[in-house]
């Protein structure tokens, strides 16, 4: 059995360690992005702020990395999010809830000790491809 996977890179979101990983996998009709940090993609660095400012530049991030892989935030299925403090998944909850509808991909939130860059918050999440 053989099967084809794509690498998928856009520069709409910040590749902070180029050559180390791909930010996008696309195979058998599913997107499988990378760890998302909240990074602006134009200076490469971690936005300033709230953890919710953080989580804001992450989705814009994910969106321009899941639209590169013809998808969207309308085709994620799963979502993983690590915090570094665990208190945090109440209050993104909120914010979160605005970017779906009323079906929600799976989520879960992990509690870590340190992120990359000193982040305080990342993301991954598995959507399906348009038309698969």
């Amino acid at each position: 059995m053989s099967f084809q996977k794509v690498g998928v890179f856009t520069d709409e979101a910040p590749t902070l360690r180029p050559g180390v990983y791909t930010p996008a996998i696309v195979a058998n009709g599913f997107v499988f992005t990378s760890g998302v940090l909240g990074a602006d993609p134009i200076i490469k660095k971690i936005v300033q702020g709230t953890v919710i400012d953080r989580f804001h530049q992450i989705m814009k991030n994910l969106e321009a990395i899941l639209q590169q892989a013809n998808s969207g935030l309308e085709g994620v299925v799963e979502v993983t999010v690590f915090l570094t403090n665990i208190l945090d998944a109440d209050e993104l909850s909120v914010p979160y809830k605005t970017y779906w509808g009323d079906l929600k991909p799976a989520r879960t939130c992990v509690a870590v000790k340190e992120l990359p860059y000193g982040s305080d918050i990342e993301i991954k999440c598995v959507a399906v491809v348009k038309g698969s």
